[in-house]
């Protein structure tokens, strides 16, 4: 039976599944307080600390954290959103827009991991303020891809632009071509950003430096420069060239 808001001890939580073994149940909890500690010392801010204290609703496998009273608010806040935007943006493979640290990737990578496990059906979730982000095996192997990235250098993709996301402080959009399975992923800076919307759905050349696999394949694409290509309707016909080659 999956957990609701009402259930969730605290405002940062994580529901463990089910049918976890003793270990795996120890590993999920030890990478969860990890989790929550690399991005609690990343967001030091005003120099003030943030001690956590373990909450767990007793006959579940809802383990949350709990901060002292005196806690500052505004940094408060600050961990909790970037809880909950982290494990969206590496799931759907922004894994530099995450924000995150090698070691809190890496802890992420093994809730993933024990969340794809045969057998838990309930899988893995992170509450964060009663709101539920499933961890799921999407999310380790986007790492995985990321991971395996083997060689970048400048070129260019084509495609159509196909989605607009906004990705703390950057803007990140996807490519969809029928040369590639799968759509690439894109990060554009601010000066591109009205650019990128005016082109939205439309056919695109993008220019930036290329993320390859050892195959080949690209993974993604630091945008320098985009241009509209024309659609199939807009260029010219036979007719309209045919004087062109005329000798």
């Amino acid at each position: 039976m999956m957990a609701t808001a009402d259930q969730i001890p605290t405002d940062l939580t994580i529901d463990l599944g089910d049918d976890l073994s003793p270990e795996e149940f120890i590993a999920a909890v030890r990478n969860f307080v990890g989790f929550v500690n690399e991005i609690t010392e990343s967001q030091a801010g005003d120099g003030s600390d943030i001690h956590w204290t373990v909450r767990v609703r007793e006959g579940s496998a809802l383990v949350g954290v709990q901060p002292q009273a005196d806690a500052p608010t505004s940094r408060l806040a600050m961990i909790y959103r970037k809880a909950e935007y982290a494990p969206r943006a590496i799931a759907r493979g922004d894994i530099s827009s995450a924000g995150l640290t090698e070691k809190g990737i890496v802890h992420l990578k093994n809730l993933s991991e024990l969340a794809s496990k045969n057998g838990n059906s309930k899988g893995v979730s992170i509450w964060v303020e009663r709101k539920q982000i499933p961890i799921g095996a999407s999310l380790a192997q986007a790492i995985r891809e990321d991971t395996n990235a083997d060689y970048r250098d400048f070129g260019s993709l084509e495609g159509r632009l196909e989605a607009i996301q906004d990705a703390a402080g950057s803007l990140q959009i996807r490519v969809k071509d029928f040369l590639y399975p799968r759509a690439i992923k894109c990060s554009v800076p601010e000066k591109l950003i009205e650019h990128v919307f005016a082109s939205f759905r439309r056919r695109v050349e993008i220019e930036g430096i290329v993320h390859y696999r050892g195959d080949g394949s690209p993974i993604s694409i630091d945008a320098h420069h985009i241009e509209v290509l024309p659609e199939d309707d807009e260029l010219p016909t036979a007719a309209d060239v045919r004087g062109i080659m005329a000798i």
